[in-house]
C-alpha cells in the first residue's frame, strides 16, 4: 500500500476526503479523528454512509498522534495551531483546506518549529483552491485597462452545512 492518510473531522469537507482517499490506488485510510462523542467508537464506513472499511474513528487526539501514518487531512470546522503543530510534532504531514497560505508571525512560528521537529510539511489548499479568491480577479482584471487595486473575499453561509453549532456562535 502507499502512504497512510489520516482523516481529521468528518463534516462535507471530511467526507468527500475521505471517499478521495479510499478511491486512490496509492492512498490508505489509516485513521480517522471525530469531534463528536457519537461518532467515536465507530467505523469510519458507517460514518460516511458506505460499507464497514475496518477503520474506527476515534476522539482521542493521543489515539491521532501515536498511529503510524504518512499524513492527515485536516478539516474541522474551527482550526486549532495547536492541533496542527502536534500532529506536525509527530512526523505528520499536514494537507488542509482550513487555508493558512499565508499564517500570520504569530501562527507560522510554532508551525515552523513543529514542522522541523516532526520532519513533516504544512499544506494549506483553502476550501476552493484556484477558484473565487485566486483566479477571479485575475480573469476579471484581463477586460481592464489598468488596475490599482484587488480585493477578493469569499464567504460561506453555514447555514446549510448541517452543523447547527456553527450557526449558534
Amino acid at each position: 500500500m502507499g502512504l497512510r492518510v489520516v482523516q481529521w473531522a468528518t463534516g462535507s469537507v471530511g467526507v468527500a476526503a475521505i471517499k478521495g482517499v479510499l478511491e486512490h490506488p496509492e492512498l490508505e485510510l489509516a485513521g480517522c479523528w471525530v469531534h463528536s462523542e457519537a461518532k467515536n467508537g465507530k467505523d469510519v464506513g458507517e460514518i460516511i454512509g458506505t460499507a464497514p472499511l475496518g477503520v474506527v474513528a476515534t476522539n482521542s487526539v493521543d489515539d491521532i498522534l501515536a498511529l503510524d501514518a504518512d499524513a492527515v487531512v485536516y478539516a474541522p470546522l474551527l482550526p486549532s495551531v495547536d492541533e496542527v503543530a502536534a500532529l506536525l510534532c509527530s512526523g505528520k504531514n499536514v494537507v488542509t483546506p482550513v487555508g493558512w497560505f499565508y499564517p500570520s508571525e504569530k501562527e507560522a512560528a510554532p508551525l515552523e518549529v513543529a514542522a522541523q521537529a516532526g520532519n513533516a510539511t504544512l499544506h494549506g489548499a483553502g476550501i476552493g483552491p484556484g477558484a473565487a479568491t485566486e483566479l477571479f480577479p485575475l480573469l476579471l482584471s484581463v477586460m481592464s485597462t489598468g488596475v490599482t487595486f484587488v480585493r477578493s473575499e469569499e464567504f460561506s453561509d453555514l447555514r446549510s452545512y448541517g452543523a447547527p453549532m456553527c450557526c449558534v456562535m
